[in-house]
């Protein structure tokens, strides 16, 4: 509806301005028809008869046309895509647009000779400006025009639907005030350009007054003494271009923002809303999909704030993100290759025993030996294997059961070929014996990894190493004790060897308190992680960058820093999918983004606190996503659903119809407007031509040279010409930066998250103006090389 406002508006002005012309043209025979006694009614009636046998087969023939023109655009374009079929027929409603509008044809044909014959006699200096626009009318129409922005803009503000509204029922309704503003911003434009000719007028006169040559001396004095003359084309050129460049400017915007919301909804090429297995035998998974470049764990959650807010937290491992989250590079104050800077935590060694690379089992002897007689009581103790992958995320293996016999027991479970794991850690738990205390001590025995040809290899124990013990307990009233130091060592025989005591509990039939040993591989004091946070979540939060926050993230609370602050952060917020679209903004408390390693650092050195991923975010190879996609979805674990794919987004978005309708139109609206404008600059150029034959005659009769004369016709249409296209481009890319954001909206009819990159295509742009310039001027020349006889120019003017 936008851009049929602005295509009447043009196609009116084109038909006022050829109807002007036409007037123009017969005046000479309309003051004959006065001064022989016609009155001013018949000479009305017959440029009415004129008219309609214009204007009425056009009326006849265009809704006839309409149809295959229809399907013809529709076959094409966007709609072409989504598979909508039009009908195109000619219905009743098409046939009544039809002869509304050839009655308006022809009314403006007609309106003309009205005033016919009134006006000032050719040949005289006319004014500088029309007279409405000395009394200001371009003024108010800017006023009016600047009314229906503001509340255009208002609305998409408050509303974010713009000039398309909802009500209870999910009805879309349109406000017509608010669909003519853009057309309103653009006459106002166009028409405020006229205050340029009144300078340009004098500037012309200057120059004709000073140079020397003929052809500067004759168009600077043309244009100084009649500058409304070319007034007419020029606005129409302007209005052309300036309409284009909106129909290309929203286009190529529109194609962006589908882009860029597939991007802010994804996050990454491929992104799966389910976590790993605990299972090392299936570590590192991901990343062995077929197309994929490289795996990242996260973790979202959510964390309340006051004022009945919510920020989302994502801790993101942001070493193997490596499309950087597919953030827009306008939404931070750094490129997306640096986003993860700020946060980027300082790399350490791995902590524990690291498997050899293709490891695909791995084997060990654990004994437990105590001093002593073993109480009979006591159950056997059960084994747990710590191991850790590559990515920091945690495993707890249990081995089972351990019999207290001094007794080698083997232990063998499978874990992944590319998995990058390491032991770090082991945890035995039991039950204390009844009566006395035991002494106990636990041999793990040297730990070796099976290959797929089944070769064994040691896993080496690096010179010095140590591992960090505890031992935990429950009470006889199940309270929980504190822990106690116990002695722990490893050589290359034996990576642990550790000795405790378990404690003596007395007989209750009702509870057996227990014990916990726990032994984990050193690690250096985790610094505090590090965090990028949204405006929207400084705004709820009360903070400012470089304070330290307290988030809650899995059960614990996390101390942080914020380093760096971004307007948006993808996946997060309002705009993420359709259901969170008209979630009210005040409740939106931003977001925070942390590296899953440094938060993961210091969840490892808190007994009890376990970070895992419920979200893998994959970089897939170029146009390696659907293959990734579909392997995912043929595993038996896991939901289609959960597996979001930006390309999959990004054809929905595409081909929602309230988008690919415009789309389709756009292109169809800018060659209409070049060739509505090439036309209307075309009959002008010969209007004036018609003028100024017996001025070219004269200049022929004194010996000036044809391809002289073309050679000035072409300058002073050239120039017209350039300038129309310059202040129509200037207008046009001033429109769709003010527009454009506007009228962008989403399948929904709200404003798309993030908001709207106005897009300008040069090399379209570059069309536009070549198309609009060429055919008028094409023209023009054509005529003037052309000419007419000067003698019977001059016979002509004679008689007259």
């Amino acid at each position: 509806m936008i851009v049929a406002v602005q295509l009447v508006l043009l196609a009116g002005y084109a038909l006022l301005l050829v109807a002007r012309l036409l007037s123009s043209e017969r005046d000479g025979e309309t003051r004959v028809l006065r001064a022989r006694g016609g009155s001013r009614g018949r000479i009305t009636a017959l440029a009415a008869i004129e008219a309609l046998l214009l204007a009425l087969p056009a009326a006849l023939v265009a809704p006839l046309l309409a149809g295959p023109l229809t399907r013809l655009l529709a076959g094409r374009g966007a709609l072409s895509r989504i598979g909508l079929r039009l009908d195109g027929g000619a219905t009743a409603t098409v046939w009544l647009v039809a002869v509304v509008a050839a009655l308006a044809c022809a009314l403006a044909v007609v309106a003309p000779a009205l005033t016919a014959g009134a006006g000032e006699r050719r040949g005289g200096r006319t004014a500088s400006l029309p007279a409405p626009l000395r009394a200001g009318a371009d003024l108010g129409l800017l006023a009016i025009a600047a009314v229906a922005y503001w509340q255009l803009d208002r609305r998409a503000a408050d509303v974010g639907g713009g000039v398309l509204s909802g009500d209870r029922q999910g009805r879309l309704g349109v406000d017509p005030l608010l669909v003519a503003a853009p057309a309103l911003l653009l006459l106002a434009g166009t028409v405020l350009t006229l205050r340029l000719l009144p300078p340009a007028a004098r500037l012309a006169e200057r120059g004709a007054a000073g140079g020397r040559g003929l052809i500067t001396a004759l168009s600077g004095w043309q244009f100084s003494r009649r500058p409304l003359r070319n007034a007419g084309p020029v606005l129409l050129l302007v209005l052309a271009v300036a309409m284009g460049m909106l129909a290309i400017g929203q286009r190529a915007s529109w194609d962006r923002s589908q882009s860029d919301q597939a991007d802010f909804r994804a996050g990454a090429s491929l992104r799966v809303t389910t976590g790993a297995d605990d299972d090392p035998a299936k570590a590192g998974g991901y990343a062995r999909l077929p197309g994929v470049r490289d795996a990242a764990p996260a973790f979202r959650a959510t964390t309340e704030l006051s004022g009945d807010r919510t920020a989302s937290v994502i801790a993101l491992d942001t070493a193997h993100a490596t499309e950087r989250m597919l953030i827009r590079d306008d939404l931070g104050d750094r490129p997306r290759e640096r986003l993860f800077d700020p946060i980027d935590p300082p790399r350490t060694a791995r902590a524990g025993l690291a498997l050899p690379e293709r490891s695909e089992r791995l084997r060990f002897d654990v004994r437990i030996t105590v001093a002593g007689a073993h109480a009979a009581t006591a159950d056997d103790p059960v084994l747990a294997v710590l191991l850790e992958d590559r990515y920091g995320l945690p495993y707890r293996v249990p081995a089972g059961a351990v019999p207290v016999d001094g007794k080698a027991h083997p232990v063998d479970f499978a874990v992944a070929a590319e998995g990058g794991l390491a032991v770090t850690g082991f945890e035995l738990s039991g039950n204390r014996p009844t009566g006395a205390g035991e002494s106990q001590r636990l041999g793990i025995g040297a730990l070796r990894t099976v290959t797929a040809d089944g070769t064994e290899h040691p896993v080496p124990v690096p010179e010095g190493f140590g591992w960090h013990a505890e031992l935990t307990g429950t009470g006889n009233g199940g309270e929980a004790e504190p822990g106690e130091a116990v002695d722990a060592a490893a050589s290359a025989k034996s990576p642990l060897t550790v000795g405790y005591d378990t404690g003596s509990a007395p007989n209750m039939w009702n509870y057996t308190p227990a014990f916990s040993v726990r032994v984990t591989a050193p690690r250096p004091t985790a610094p505090m992680p590090k965090a990028i946070v949204t405006d929207a979540y400084l705004k709820a939060a009360g903070a400012k960058k470089g304070q330290s926050v307290d988030v809650t993230l899995a059960g614990e609370t996390l101390r942080v820093r914020i380093a760096d602050v971004v307007r948006r952060l993808p996946t997060t917020g309002t705009g993420v999918d359709d259901s969170a679209a008209g979630r009210a903004e005040d409740r939106d408390g931003g977001a925070l983004l942390l590296d899953f390693r440094a938060v993961g650092q210091v969840f490892a050195q808190r007994p009890g606190a376990v970070l895992t991923a419920n979200e893998w975010w994959l970089s897939t190879a170029p146009g390696q996503a659907a293959k990734a996609a579909a392997a995912l979805r043929a595993q038996p674990y896991t939901d289609p659903a959960q597996v979001l794919v930006r390309d999959e987004i990004a054809r929905e978005l595409v081909g929602d119809p309230l988008g690919a309708g415009p789309q389709a139109a756009l292109p169809a609206v800018a060659v209409v407007a070049a060739a509505l404008a090439a036309v209307g600059f075309a009959v002008s150029a010969v209007g004036a031509q018609r003028e100024r034959a017996a001025e070219f005659a004269v200049l022929r009769a004194l010996g000036t040279p044809r391809r002289r004369l073309t050679r000035m016709i072409a300058a002073e249409q050239g120039v017209l010409i350039a300038i129309a296209l310059l202040v129509g481009a200037v207008l046009g890319a001033v429109l769709n930066r003010a527009v454009v954001p506007l009228v962008v909206l989403t399948g929904q009819a709200t404003a798309p998250v993030p908001g709207v990159l106005v897009q300008l295509p040069a090399g379209q742009i570059a069309a536009l103006l070549a198309g609009v310039a060429a055919l008028p001027l094409v023209i023009v020349v054509a005529l003037a090389l052309r000419g007419a006889d000067p003698a019977a120019s001059l016979r002509v003017q004679g008689d007259n």
